[in-house]
This record gives C-alpha cells, sequence and structure tokens, in this order.
C-alpha cells in the first residue's frame, strides 16, 4: 500500500508543481500626454495568480502641479474587447490614485490579480479610461504593448 501511494505521489506531484513566471521584453511600451506625462513600460511578468507591470511614470507640466492615473475608473490590463479580457489593478497601499506631483517620477511594479493567456502576444494598458489624454488632473492614457520572449 505504502508503495502505490508513493508511485501515485510521485505521478501526481509534478503536475500540480508551479509554472515559473514568464516575464516580456516590451516593444513599444512608451506614451506621453499633452499634459506633460510620459509612462513607459519596462517589462511586464505573468505568473501563477497575478501579473506584475514594471514602468516608469514622469510628470512635468506647466498647467497643473499634479495628476491622477488612477482616479477615474479602475486602470486595467486588456487583450481583447470585452470586459471579460481584463485584468484590474490592485490599488497601492499608499498611493491609491496614483497621484504623481509635478517635477517627480514614479517608478515601480504594479500587480493585477490573475493571469494573462498563454497565447497573448499584444495587451494594452489603460489609465483613467475613456478620459482624453489632455485631461489636466486624469489623463486617460493607453499603452499598446507587445510581449516579446
Amino acid at each position: 500500500m505504502i508503495r502505490f501511494a508513493t508511485l501515485v505521489l510521485a505521478l501526481v506531484l509534478p503536475a500540480v508543481a508551479w509554472a515559473e513566471p514568464r516575464t516580456y521584453e516590451i516593444g513599444g511600451g512608451q506614451v506621453s500626454s499633452p499634459v506633460g506625462l510620459t509612462v513607459q513600460v519596462k517589462s511586464v511578468t505573468v505568473g501563477d495568480d497575478a501579473t506584475k507591470v514594471r514602468l516608469q511614470a514622469s510628470f512635468d507640466s506647466n498647467q497643473t502641479n499634479s495628476i491622477t492615473m488612477n482616479g477615474d475608473g479602475n486602470a486595467y490590463l486588456a487583450w481583447g474587447e470585452g470586459d471579460q479580457d481584463r485584468l484590474h489593478m490592485r490599488q497601492i497601499p499608499d498611493n491609491k490614485w496614483m497621484r504623481i506631483i509635478n517635477g517627480k517620477t514614479m517608478e515601480g511594479e504594479l500587480v493585477f490579480p490573475g493571469t494573462l493567456p498563454a497565447t497573448a502576444t499584444k495587451v494594452t494598458l489603460v489609465f483613467n479610461p475613456g478620459n482624453e489624454p489632455n485631461d489636466s488632473s486624469t489623463p486617460g492614457i493607453t499603452i499598446p504593448l507587445e510581449l516579446k520572449k
């Protein structure tokens, strides 16, 4: 009986082992808005339970003192046209609106609970969905990303 249980475990355990995260280099990945916000995506890492986007956002403007990147609608990562093809961003505990003050740069990793399909080769990162890029408080930012291994 013990030998049978050992054999079953030996066969089952490799199937439930965690997959290695997939990290992609980014083709494209930089957008600037008329209000002085520049966002550059550095990498996308897809894990078993979350997708992480490493980015840098800089804000330099003569129009306003600060902007909010996650103010009007939650930021999301999309790989298709429907709402079901999106991962919504987990809010940053100490800066949930992603406010950037004029003359500053914010760099870090954003977490999107869930995983992208293995077949996704292009995704879109969206901040302040539905807003125009020239909105002086919550500019709409859409960044098309090509995922390259």
